[in-house]
């Protein structure tokens, strides 16, 4: 499965910017795009694991409930 990298911007707007067979490619593409990211940016640069790029956005736009205080 290949990792996807997302441009996620307040709106929850997603943007793919690529997809990757390797972590160690998706994650060092990351880190290069959020050191150049400008301070005025709206958006996010994300990575997320998943078998197609239907089920990425659904894992991103995905309502998740804070964790419990306490548990890590």
């Amino acid at each position: 499965m290949p990792y996807f990298v997302y441009k996620v911007s307040e709106a929850r707007r997603l943007e793919q910017v690529d997809a990757l067979d390797g972590y160690r490619d998706a994650k060092q593409l990351a880190r290069s795009m959020r050191e150049q990211l400008p301070d005025d940016a709206d958006y996010l640069v994300r990575v997320i694991f998943a078998s197609n790029g239907e089920e990425a956005v659904r894992l991103l736009t995905a309502k998740r409930e804070p964790r419990p205080m306490g548990e890590e």
